[in-house]
């Protein structure tokens, strides 16, 4: 409840309220309804500040055509994976030109008023993920701290703490970056893989008891290109918590 008391108070005193937030048009004849169905209040309601233009513009995963990460295709690059540390992964939407857009005004221009909008987009898989795993906490893919110190935020913890404040799910901090990478986007998936290889460690002291009990973790991040990343943390958070099961959490699919 809180959580959403917190999102009409943005509303109410944001100075973008009556315009879109992706675009600046007017939306004072309102948003069309959603194509997909999200439950929790604060997301949809995140999602009716957007314009028609840029509601249509989404261009959401309704079916995930592989079960294992997700794509809305035939995928490739899981026949070829030798060695998964996931259980699977869901993402909210493709990644086309528009999505980049999107997420470029948000993760490089610093305009946040993005943000509630980006989670609320990532409530979809989340919810559907949550139909069916019982979720012990929420984390999510860290930097580096030369990037966090170039951008002042961590685009995949803002939405994974929303996200864990939504659905009442504890956030815990599992993992940290410990060598800085170059781009991914530059990088065939070969590269990739390697990129990875050793970017993480498990982060320490983290409230996960030592029973033995198996407990699903929901790793959050923006974008599943080849699963590099992903597959690299959960190797990291599964060396350090084997009872643990890792379920990938991505706003887009590449």
């Amino acid at each position: 409840m809180k959580g959403e008391w917190l999102e009409r108070m943005y509303r109410w005193f944001s100075p973008h309220n009556g315009s879109c937030p992706v675009c600046g048009r007017d939306r004072r004849d309102g948003a069309p309804p959603l194509p997909v169905p999200i439950r929790h209040a604060a997301a949809r309601q995140a999602l009716s500040s957007l314009c028609g233009d840029c509601v249509r513009a989404i261009p959401w995963i309704d079916i995930a055509a592989c079960s294992i990460c997700g794509r809305p295709e035939r995928c490739g690059d899981c026949l070829r994976r030798s060695v998964r540390h996931f259980q699977c992964c869901r993402a909210a939407v493709r990644y086309d030109a528009a999505m980049r857009d999107w997420l470029a005004l948000y993760k490089y221009r610093g305009l946040e008023r993005l943000e509630p909008v980006l989670a609320a987009m990532l409530a979809l898989p989340a919810e559907r993920l949550l139909s069916r795993v019982s979720a012990f906490a929420v984390a999510a893919v860290p930097l580096a701290d030369e990037r966090l110190r170039e951008r002042g935020f961590n685009q995949a913890e803002r939405m994974a703490l929303r996200i864990a404040r939504w659905y009442r799910i504890p956030y815990l901090p599992l993992l940290r970056r410990v060598r800085h990478t170059d781009k991914q986007s530059f990088k065939g998936r070969g590269d990739r893989l390697e990129n990875m290889r050793g970017s993480f460690a498990a982060a320490g002291p983290v409230a996960l008891p030592d029973d033995g009990k198996e407990r699903n973790i929901i790793l959050v991040d923006d974008i599943y290109t080849t699963g590099s990343t992903i597959n690299e943390c959960a190797y990291v958070i599964r060396k350090a918590h084997p009872s643990c099961k890792i379920y990938g959490l991505l706003w887009a699919r590449s």
